[in-house]
């Protein structure tokens, strides 16, 4: 079956029996299903829930819950498909240090009535743009984005304001943060290139937990887990490298410089893993970083966008995808999770990502070369 629109869909079924059902017996039988909703494998008739996708959803969400989920689901649709190729040509030409063909898409594509003229103003324009196709993407429902990078935004301009050691770290990490800008915008727009693949994890995010074991019992028929598993796991790698300037604002708002950890740890991270600097900090495995952040009073969420021992399960080498059961397994965990909840997990990363870009962006301007800065 394939096809997104009705004047082009198409389906093409062989079949001689269905569930060891005759297909000649009188009134025949009905064959619907959605690959992108969770099904019923056992289901002969319309009555169970399972059987029919839009009356599964409405049975499991309920319909203002299933309005809410369609509204936000075709608004990511139309985000990917209308909005982010212009924002694909923006942030490239934005890379790419072209002033001219930045200004041009900025004015005649997305409506900009000022000319940026300065590095730090492009940089500006162009996260924005970047940021409200992200957040789109993302849905409304379920997110801490915009707490994580309101609670950034005022430590970090506390911290330009009054420790001038601050800017200096940031201007001393200009380059790498520009190789690492690049980086994140890479695999941005790999999961939105792949979107289809993953969109469904947003269902998971409207499951009222009353209702969570009437989806568990359904299964998704999507296996696109290799390329899934693929964008997860470079995802969080690179939103882990992109943890740094949360510490680094929230050591200065608290010690007066970004590389003081001071004596308060994660009970998690070892005494002879604690770091002592931003660049030791650089080096830590990806639970430490996490930990860090997740301690500071608001930031908890990155902990559960990233959880480490989620990420260890599904990359190892033994994770697949069972066809039968639905479920992600591997030699680690052997009881997984659904392949939704898999679908759901790699949302998380993407928001993870969207929120650190922004993040990631104060960094960029701070290093700026449009501001003077003597050491």
């Amino acid at each position: 079956m394939s096809g997104t629109e009705l004047q082009n869909h198409r389906i093409d079924i062989e079949c001689e029996a269905l569930n060891g059902s005759n297909l000649e017996l009188p009134g025949g039988l009905v064959v619907t299903i959605n690959p992108f909703v969770p099904s019923l494998y056992e289901s002969d008739s319309f009555t169970p829930t399972g059987a029919f996708p839009t009356m599964t959803l409405v049975q499991i969400l309920g319909h203002v819950t299933f309005s809410e989920f369609e509204s936000e689901r075709h608004a990511a649709l139309d985000a990917v498909q209308a909005l982010w190729p212009q924002v694909r040509m923006l942030f490239q030409y934005y890379l790419q240090g072209n002033t001219l063909m930045f200004a041009r898409i900025a004015k005649q594509q997305l409506g900009l009535d000022w000319d940026p003229s300065t590095n730090h103003e492009r940089t500006t324009v162009a996260y924005q743009v970047l940021g409200t196709a992200t957040t789109i993407i993302t849905g409304a429902t379920g997110t801490t984005s915009a707490r994580v990078i309101g609670r950034f935004s005022r430590k970090h301009t506390a911290a330009m304001h009054r420790h001038r050691n601050h800017l200096l770290a940031f201007r001393r990490r200009g380059q790498t943060s520009a190789a690492l800008e690049r980086d994140l915008f890479t695999e941005l727009n790999r999961f939105v290139e792949h979107h289809e693949s993953w969109e469904m994890g947003l269902l998971g995010r409207f499951v009222r937990p009353e209702k969570k074991d009437a989806f568990d019992e359904l299964v998704l028929y999507r296996d696109e887990f290799s390329t899934v598993r693929d964008l997860y796991q470079h995802g969080f790698e690179v939103a882990c490298k992109c943890l740094w300037p949360l510490v680094a604002a929230q050591n200065t708002v608290k010690r007066g410089s970004p590389d003081d950890f001071g004596d308060v740890h994660p009970g998690s991270v070892p005494m002879n893993k604690r770091p002592k600097s931003l660049e030791k900090f650089d080096k830590l495995p990806n639970a430490y970083k996490i930990a860090y952040v997740a301690q500071v009073p608001g930031w908890e969420s990155i902990a559960d966008l990233l959880r480490n021992r989620r990420r260890n399960a599904i990359g190892h080498a033994t994770a697949h995808h069972d066809l039968q059961t639905g479920r992600v397994v591997s030699d680690a965990d052997p009881s997984g999770m659904t392949y939704l909840e898999f679908l759901s997990e790699t949302l998380g990363v993407f928001e993870a990502l969207s929120t650190l870009a922004q993040v990631l962006r104060a960094s960029r301007v701070a290093s700026s070369p449009d501001f003077d800065c003597p050491e």
